[in-house]
């Protein structure tokens, strides 16, 4: 019985080890030239919760502003996009895409 539960112990803790998620820092995301950056062009731009204008305002970003690029979706009409980004502080949110511009290669899922 002993052996059966030291056996099934080791399973499962290498099936959990197996679908661990890699967790990185906001730090170690902004050092990785692979991830693209998105420059913020429009003043005051508006971080919104959700990619919607009914998404809740989170903060507003001054033109300049360097982000890290995480996703991107076309809006409802499927003439423009929203850009979902991580900022310096660790804060996630989205941006309207007509007033930021994305450096780099993105792969979007």
């Amino acid at each position: 019985m002993k052996k059966i539960i030291v056996l099934l112990t080791m399973l499962l803790c290498i099936a959990s080890s197996c679908f661990a998620a890699e967790e990185r820092s906001t730090k170690d995301i902004f050092a990785d030239t692979t991830i693209a950056n998105v420059v913020i062009t429009g003043d005051q731009l508006r971080v919104r919760t959700h990619p919607d204008l009914d998404g809740y305002i989170i903060k507003k970003l001054d033109k300049g502003t360097v982000c890290k690029f995480m996703n991107k979706v076309d809006d409802k009409n499927g003439t423009d996009s929203w850009i979902y980004i991580i900022m310096e502080d660790g804060t996630v949110g989205w941006v309207f895409g007509a007033y930021a511009r994305i450096e780099g290669n993105v792969d979007v899922q």
